[in-house]
């Protein structure tokens, strides 16, 4: 199985890339990774941004969520990393007003002698046929590649007298931020992590969400006041989708039933094919669960493995496979509607008095329209199994779709049965009730 392949190869470069200190981090392409840090900021699928007043308060709750995420049954403990806000040695170089003013020195004077002798002052550009080269003056490196050598730099003075910088500042490490990241004005640390395969992303957040929770309620984990903390990642584009589908879903129904009516001009045949609906939605969830099952497709044909071909693995209820479903409402009706115009047609043209007629209409029009619905479904499904075997990128996207219009198309076959028994019993009822009247019509007569 090719996600088997990929996933067995990530896990040969976890084993041996171990370091002291140092996290996995989540398995992404590199575009995906663009994409994910795009829309998130992150370079992982999940995390929990942490918001808070200062960058050593952030760290230290970075600290304490990352231990708590490790115990997510759902979270990959590898993956689970928070940002190492502090710790970053930088060489602050503290000037000495005073000193400075025995001299004569501003502010203004030391940053510019420290800025030429240290980082270096461009003071002009050679040229060189098509070529250009920066002219730079700064201290030799001998001069300056250690904090011993750096209080050593002379230091001119307006009375032309040069004093050594360590009479004028005091020079030591100190620990700092590695990076400073905000959002919504306060700054800003990731907790990022990743799924155990077989999950589901939207699954993974609420159940890390309700392990924090409950720490947060037994008083394991407290946060200080002015933190806040907020999952974020690709399962928020899921969640928004979700409430989008909660709308789309029911309008396209609706929007199918109204095309079936303005075909059949009336609401009972349309609701008869509109059946075929539910039909191929149960169709599509029974796919999905075959696809989680091991036991299915189990076996190999002509030297191929069948589950290896169909990549058959847990299917979660993403977006992709909503998407599918509306695809399949779309062509789910075609076998009921050319069995159901059909019908119509001969029971205009037969004019069916007695049951036995009416019976005997119904066969002869189910009979001819069973070879045009078998095509219309087969050409569905058989056009659907190269999308079931892709691979390559995209096929983890296309897949999902196909999988649930592939099993609602082989399930709604049967409504070329349906239909028939179903307008068939319509049209009994209407002649027994015009019977039914027909005699009180007659009763009323002879009284």
């Amino acid at each position: 199985m090719i996600y088997g392949k990929k996933y067995d190869i990530w896990k040969e470069i976890v084993k041996h890339s171990k370091f002291p200190g140092l996290t996995s981090a989540p398995k992404l392409q590199p575009i995906q990774t663009r994409l994910i840090m795009l829309a998130t900021g992150m370079r992982a699928p999940m995390g929990i941004k942490v918001f808070g007043p200062t960058l050593e308060v952030i760290e230290k709750v970075g600290y304490e969520l990352e231990s708590i995420l490790k115990e997510v049954p759902s979270v990959e403990p590898a993956t689970v990393f928070a940002d190492r806000v502090v710790g970053k040695p930088y060489l602050e170089i503290k000037l000495n007003r005073e000193a400075m003013s025995r001299y004569g020195l501003t502010i203004k004077d030391m940053q510019t002698q420290l800025s030429v002798a240290i980082g270096g002052k461009q003071l002009t550009t050679t040229v060189e046929g098509r070529e250009r080269f920066p002219v730079r003056v700064r201290y030799a490196r001998e001069f300056r590649d250690n904090p011993d050598d750096i209080k050593k730099i002379l230091i001119p003075t307006p009375a032309g007298v040069q004093v050594e910088l360590r009479e004028l500042a005091t020079i030591e490490y100190v620990r700092g931020p590695q990076v400073i990241k905000s959002e919504d004005t306060f700054l800003t640390g990731y907790v990022i992590f990743d799924m155990k395969a077989g999950n589901a992303e939207t699954n993974v957040v609420e159940d890390a969400q309700a392990v924090i929770q409950e720490k947060i309620d037994s008083g394991e984990f407290k946060l200080p006041d002015g933190v806040t903390y907020r999952f974020t990642g690709n399962y928020e584009n899921q969640i928004r989708a979700s409430k989008r589908l909660m709308v789309v879903v029911p309008i396209s129904l609706i929007l199918i039933l109204l095309i079936l009516y303005f075909q059949f001009k009336s609401l009972i045949p349309s609701l008869m094919i509109f059946s075929g609906i539910f039909v191929a939605f149960a169709g599509g969830f029974i796919m999905i669960w075959l696809y989680g099952q091991g036991w299915f497709l189990n076996f190999s044909a002509a030297g191929v493995d069948m589950r290896d071909l169909f990549q058959l693995r847990t299917i979660n209820l993403s977006v992709a496979v909503w998407v599918g479903f509306i695809a399949l409402f779309g062509i789910a009706t075609d076998d009921g509607v050319i069995m159901g115009t059909y019908l119509t047609q001969v029971f205009d043209k037969e004019k069916p008095k007695t049951i036995e007629e009416i019976r005997t209409s119904v066969l002869h029009a189910g009979s001819k329209r069973v070879r045009p619905a078998m095509m219309t479904a087969a050409t569905a499904i058989i056009a659907l199994i190269p999308v079931l075997t892709a691979t390559g990128k995209g096929a983890d996207v296309v897949i999902p779709m196909a999988i649930p219009t592939f099993g609602g198309m082989l399930l709604q076959v049967m409504t070329m049965f349906v239909v028939p028994v179903l307008y068939s019993m319509w049209k009994e009822r209407e002649l027994k009730g015009s019977l039914h009247f027909a005699n009180e019509d007659l009763k009323i007569e002879n009284k």
